[in-house]
């Protein structure tokens, strides 16, 4: 299955990690983006995929990103879809950005 990550800042940002189904194409997708809520990541995110497509939102929470130390943390979770499959979303974030220290977990953590 392939793996993405699309991470448009550097700070502290929501995420959401999503199946996707593109034709006969799957894979998982990371997904943060600078908007105040996880539905309006997902949103964004859909509306970027062809109209044959299919998501299903797994999870989400907040990842700091920090490109001048190399470092990459996600902690909390998702209000709107609970907690992501953290395994899944380490093994996206090692292989997308193998330059980078990776501190993948899930806490209780839901951020308004």
């Amino acid at each position: 299955m392939e793996l993405e990550a699309i991470i448009e800042h550097n700070g502290d940002e929501k995420y959401i990690f999503a199946h996707v189904v593109e034709g006969e194409k799957e894979k998982y997708v990371l997904v943060s983006l600078p908007y105040d809520y996880h539905d309006s990541i997902a949103r964004a995110f859909v509306g970027s995929l062809s109209h044959n497509s299919h998501m299903e939102v797994l999870g989400g929470g907040i990842l700091t990103m920090n490109h001048q130390n190399k470092t990459i943390k996600t902690y909390g979770t998702s209000g709107s879809f609970g907690n992501p499959p953290i395994n899944l979303v380490r093994d996206v974030l090692e292989e997308k950005f193998p330059d980078y220290a990776v501190d993948a977990r899930v806490t209780g953590y839901i951020r308004g």
